[in-house]
């Protein structure tokens, strides 16, 4: 998987040492229904929520980041940036909505 092998590398540059046998990824098809269940199961405890949040999204790296690794510019709206690793312009300013069922 390519993101689980990030993580992987990323848990041998820090010297973690698991069992690497019982590696698994959660969106694997054997584990998937124990994800979701428990997703669930955290929904009903009040352990997560759904809400409407905006994400610092980095198309460069292409994933999200935390408050505390984004510096906040104000923009008027739809706006072209230059991005590192982009030979194009990229669209910012813009508000996606994406839901997922429970």
């Amino acid at each position: 998987h390519k993101h689980g092998d990030r993580i992987v590398h990323q848990m041998h540059r820090i010297a973690a040492s698991p069992d690497w046998t019982r590696e698994r990824f959660t969106m694997d098809p054997m584990l998937n229904q124990a994800v979701v269940e428990a997703f669930v199961r955290f929904h009903d405890q009040g352990l997560i929520y759904r809400d409407n949040r905006l994400v610092n999204w980095s198309p460069h790296m292409r994933t999200a980041l935390s408050d505390l690794e984004v510096d906040h510019e104000d923009i008027p709206g739809t706006t072209l940036l230059s991005i590192p690793g982009y030979d194009d312009k990229v669209e910012v300013g813009v508000l996606c909505e994406f839901k997922y069922q429970i």
